[in-house]
């Protein structure tokens, strides 16, 4: 007897999700696992997505989204190792092939067939395995595959752990671009999703100054409290007339950062980004990391350029799995601070609200979440 699960859909894209009902998963893999959703964030890029403005693949439609999920274990296959019927857990949407030459170079991140379950596909292949595990978070229940569960110890909240995707993304690019004590780093974006992480992030790993650009000056004084030592954390409007790369070279003495995390929103201006880079913001030898999916525009330098200043312009999609233990440890220790996060949630009924809210992309201190399994507050 077919059990049923509520769920929200996308019928047609550009529309608003309808809730409803689905048959509840009552078979999986012998190596996947069910977990029962207590909550899912949504991610300002969201509505993006549900409106058709990426050109990347979707679930056949009528689909079921839903990226970020948190939530409890009720089933594991039968062949299922170290984990167990009423652990608590964050599900990485980030499904990967396994197979692929970049997948056994340990490169997963860069799977030639991955895709963000309940979210999109990057590639051909990343469709076919879309259609494989079609549920996403904004429903009663998620399936997903053993290796892509994180475990979450009792002072994660789950809400906390629905934003672990965006966290990760930061976590992952800053270890990337070799972040730690007494490094310097430039964060443009800093008062999005990605950059408050980053932020945060940044203090737990040591770093003896951060700079971010941003526009909301509000927002950007809100950055600045993250820490308690005046002057760690220096911000600056891009709405101020002054030159931001003249900026960067006078907090670091002329020298520029040891690395640039750049993490513009949707529709952003690479020019920034192209001018920090050309003009001497990072310094030489150092690191630029781009995330800023949705940004628009081209980075250039001449030959002798990039071979006299040695930087490395580098691209960052996600994280590992093991980078989301890693980072899971760090949060739980207290090493990466993510209290200040400001929690509003919706009842899965009011989900097209919720999406309405992060459309309005209401900055990266606030985190909006459906709670699925858990009553909002």
């Amino acid at each position: 007897m077919s059990i049923s699960m509520k769920v929200a859909r996308l019928v047609k894209v550009g529309q608003p999700l309808e809730p409803g009902t689905a048959e509840k998963p009552t078979t999986i893999g012998p190596n996947d696992v069910l977990v029962r959703v207590a909550a899912c964030g949504l991610v300002p890029n969201t509505p993006n997505v549900l409106n058709g403005l990426y050109p990347f693949p979707l679930q056949q439609l009528p689909a079921i989204f839903g990226l970020d999920v948190s939530g409890t274990i009720e089933a594991i296959g039968a062949h299922v190792l170290n984990l167990k019927v009423g652990d608590r857990c964050y599900v990485n949407p980030h499904l990967t092939c396994g197979t692929c030459p970049l997948c056994r170079k340990n490169r997963r991140d860069l799977c030639l067939n991955g895709c963000l379950r309940g979210y999109f596909a990057m590639s051909e292949g990343g469709a076919k395995m879309l259609a494989q595990y079609p549920i996403g978070g904004l429903s009663e229940y998620v399936v997903s595959p053993d290796v892509n569960i994180a475990l979450l110890p009792e002072n994660i909240d789950f809400k906390t752990a629905s934003r672990l995707g965006y966290i990760g993304t930061s976590f992952g690019a800053l270890k990337r671009g070799d972040l730690g004590p007494s490094k310097t780093i430039l964060i443009n974006g800093v008062t999005g999703t990605l950059g408050v992480s980053a932020v945060a992030i940044a203090l737990g790993f040591g770093a003896t100054k951060i700079l971010g650009i941003g526009r909301n000056k509000e927002r950007l004084e809100q950055v600045e409290r993250m820490s308690s030592q005046t002057g760690r954390i220096v911000t600056l409007s891009s709405e101020d007339d002054t030159d931001p790369v003249a900026w960067v070279k006078q907090q670091t003495n002329g020298l520029g950062v040891d690395m640039m995390y750049d993490c513009l929103g949707a529709g952003g201006s690479a020019n920034s980004t192209d001018a920090f880079i050309k003009n001497g913001a990072i310094r030489v030898g150092g690191k630029a990391l781009l995330a800023a999916g949705g940004a628009e525009g081209q980075i250039s330098a001449s030959y002798s350029e990039w071979m006299n200043k040695d930087t490395a312009v580098l691209g960052s999609m996600w994280f590992t799995n093991q980078e989301a233990d890693e980072m899971i440890s760090l949060i739980a220790a207290g090493v990466i601070d993510f209290s200040f996060l400001e929690h509003e949630t919706f009842e899965l009924e009011d989900v097209n609200k919720a999406l309405k809210v992060v459309g309005g992309r209401p900055g990266g201190f606030k985190n909006v979440v459906v709670m699925v399994g858990e009553k909002s507050e």
